[in-house]
């Protein structure tokens, strides 16, 4: 999703302490209706779909889970906008992928970003921007931007947000009015993720599901971070008997993958 002039002056806006969005207090109540697991092509991740109820409402989510001792996370980079998803991901050799962070409509990424230990964007401070995917040697984490240390350790890195779940709980005060499609890559903390998408939801909504245990027994999620969504939403997984693709609707800047070891 490009930011327009109002999605910059939102993250702006952020950063100073005004924030424009209106807040709803409560969650929507979500519970599993059924998961099915896809046939990946690779046995180092497990491709799932789930669809999950919350009161009159029932949307689908797409999860690839994967453990750090066998598979690695990369940020690839597409600059000059040329690669698809599908495209990029077959170039690197990952096994799947999801689109990345924000960027401008002239291509500039919000916020860090680092691909195989080269800084392509700087960090931002931003309300938005309120969190990090680091990737060192021995695998990644979820942080937010006040608990960030710089180093040369790090291999790949993606600034988003907002944070969905922290400890274990959905975030409070999420915005609770406006439905997009979601990306979302989460963790354990013990070395287990997934990169996830879903139908559209708020980012309230997007976090209770998250936090909701019944619908994610593969994963005990400890935290979860929101990336690029709406129309930047994509999934590219190395399936059988051939790859499913939810294809992005408009071009991204960068993408996120899993790789083996």
């Amino acid at each position: 999703m490009q930011f327009t002039k109002w999605h910059h002056w939102r993250v702006a806006a952020g950063a100073a302490g005004v924030w424009v969005w209106t807040m709803v207090a409560g969650h929507a109540q979500w519970a599993p209706d059924s998961s099915e697991k896809m046939a990946a092509d690779s046995p180092l991740v497990t491709f799932t779909r789930k669809t999950v109820s919350g009161g009159s409402r029932r949307v689908e989510l797409r999860a690839v889970f994967f453990n750090v001792k066998q598979c690695a996370l990369k940020v690839v980079d597409d600059a000059p906008g040329t690669a698809s998803l599908e495209s990029a991901m077959r170039a690197h050799g990952c096994i799947a992928g999801v689109n990345g962070n924000y960027f401008h409509p002239d291509r500039t990424s919000l916020g860090l970003v680092i691909s195989d230990g080269h800084e392509i964007h700087a960090l931002e401070h931003a309300k938005l921007l309120s969190g990090l995917l680091v990737v060192k040697e021995g695998g990644f984490a979820l942080v937010r931007v006040e608990e960030f240390k710089p180093g040369a350790g790090i291999k790949q890195a993606l600034q988003a947000g907002p944070f969905l779940v922290d400890k274990g709980a959905a975030v409070a005060g999420l915005e609770a009015t406006r439905r997009a499609e979601r990306t979302v890559v989460a963790t354990d903390g013990n070395g287990n993720g997934a990169l996830i998408i879903c139908d559209e939801v708020t980012l309230s909504e997007m976090a209770a599901l998250l936090s909701t245990r019944a619908i994610f027994p593969e994963l005990k999620i400890e935290r979860a971070l929101n990336l690029d969504g709406g129309s930047s939403t994509g999934l590219w997984v190395d399936a059988k008997p051939s790859p499913f693709y939810q294809r992005e609707i408009s071009e991204v800047r960068n993408y996120l993958g899993i790789i083996p070891r």
